[in-house]
């Protein structure tokens, strides 16, 4: 009779406890479910509140298999968004072990992971370390033997592909967009997934000059992208971005600067004033004005860009130099020529810093700084920098690399305007040579 109360006992309780789980599973679904709402609807710090308000339910509720993994991959994604990106960090970091763990290594679930940590590796500049990520999510989905046009599998190869347009490998880039382009409009032709593919084969055609072919890419994805998201939505300010880019390459400005105008307000209403995108927009119109020959106000959109990168990375952060090194580009072509000087220096050292004395980024630095003392018929000053950047040059990227070849011709200037006339003709000669060898590879 004992046993028997015990056992009613025990029952009672697993149904108590079932009951408690399946309540606790519920309410962090509608709080997870909310969360990813406020997102959707590009309310970024609600979605940011809820989805860490779930990520605390989930690790309490140990008994939701993939909730806490889950949790951290959507909160991750609204700090990237934000711009929050050492939590965005953290949050994948943390999801792809347990991932690992609930799912298996080889699990679909651990490719998703990978990815979102590779989209900040890319964010971030990192292709490196993002390449990695990717190779090792692709490995995955070949070894599954998926269909042609799943999802997952059509994601990582358009973000590897991505990867590939911006770390300048075109040759790796192109057939993985095509392909994952092909699996999406299989999939579904009027979905967000395929305006994101029409917009990254879009970049990679312009980039390696098939512009013709571009075009029509970046208007499908505009189009697109306004359709399924909205004309407020991030993706389709993204995308109307590289449309005015393409624009800015074939030097029609008029079609680019309104576009690069409402891309900024979209940002600065949806993100904030100093978000990483805000910057990145006012440094596209910088080459705007620029490649237009509005120095002035070139300068004026690049120092923005600089202020706000300065308060989210810190002022000895290398990730200002490519703002430094625009600025002083744009004033070296003012009447205020003189202070470009100390942004050249501050670009120099911090990527000196950052990257080591051989980096090629390194040599750029060098060659911006020796290229306007040069300019100021500053010979003596010029001349080391422009050394320094060649020797750089040469041992890194090669003999073949343009990068050399404008080195030597600046480099022969400056030699010529410090009365080194026998030097200069020795680096004008090969610089000639190199054209004309390089002509000859064109020619076959």
């Amino acid at each position: 009779m004992r046993g028997g109360n015990r056992r009613r006992t025990e029952y009672v309780f697993a149904v108590v406890m079932l009951a408690w789980a399946a309540q606790a599973q519920e309410k962090w679904q509608d709080v997870h479910d909310a969360g990813n709402k406020a997102a959707a609807e590009l309310h970024f710090a609600e979605a940011d509140t809820l989805l860490t308000r779930a990520l605390t339910l989930a690790r309490n509720e140990k008994n939701i298999i993939g909730a806490v993994e889950r949790n951290l991959l959507d909160l991750g994604e609204v700090q990237r968004t934000e711009g929050k990106y050492g939590e965005a960090q953290a949050s994948y970091e943390e999801a792809l072990p347990l991932a690992e763990k609930d799912y298996g290594p080889g699990s679909i679930e651990v490719a998703e992971a990978l990815d979102h940590s590779a989209e900040l590796a890319k964010t971030l500049n990192d292709f490196a370390h993002g390449e990695q990520l990717l190779q090792r999510a692709m490995e995955i989905v070949q070894k599954k033997e998926l269909a042609d046009d799943d999802p997952v599998s059509a994601r990582i190869k358009n973000d590897l592909g991505e990867l590939y347009t911006q770390a300048g490998t075109p040759e790796k880039a192109e057939p993985l967009l095509r392909s994952a382009l092909d699996a999406r409009q299989k999939k579904n032709p009027a979905s967000r997934e395929t305006a994101e593919s029409l917009e990254a084969l879009g970049n990679l055609l312009r980039r390696i000059g098939k512009e013709s072919e571009a075009e029509p890419l970046f208007r499908q994805s505009v189009s697109l992208y306004g359709k399924v998201l909205g004309g407020e939505h991030p993706d389709y300010a993204n995308a109307l971005e590289s449309l005015a880019l393409f624009y800015v390459n074939r030097r029609q400005y008029d079609l680019a600067g309104p576009l690069l105008q409402r891309v900024l307000e979209i940002r600065e209403k949806v993100l904030g004033p100093e978000h990483h995108d805000v910057a990145v927009v006012l440094d596209n119109l910088g080459l705007l004005e620029f490649t237009a020959n509005h120095f002035a106000k070139a300068a004026t959109f690049y120092r923005r860009a600089l202020r706000i990168s300065e308060k989210l990375y810190g002022a000895d952060s290398p990730f200002l130099a490519t703002d430094l090194n625009n600025i002083a580009s744009s004033l070296q072509f003012t009447t205020g020529r003189v202070e470009a000087e100390p942004y050249f220096e501050r670009a120099l050292a911090l990527d000196d810093k950052a990257l080591g004395s051989e980096h090629p980024d390194v040599a750029m630095d060098l060659f911006n700084l020796g290229s306007y003392y040069a300019l100021l018929n500053r010979p003596t000053e010029a001349i080391p920098f422009l050394e320094r950047a060649l020797t750089i040059q040469t041992k890194v990227l090669g003999n073949d690399a343009l990068e050399v070849n404008r080195t030597m011709i600046t480099y022969a200037q400056a030699l010529r305007l410090a009365n080194r006339e026998t030097e200069a003709r020795v680096w004008e000669r090969k610089a000639a040579e190199w054209e004309k060898a390089h002509v000859r590879k064109g020619a076959n």
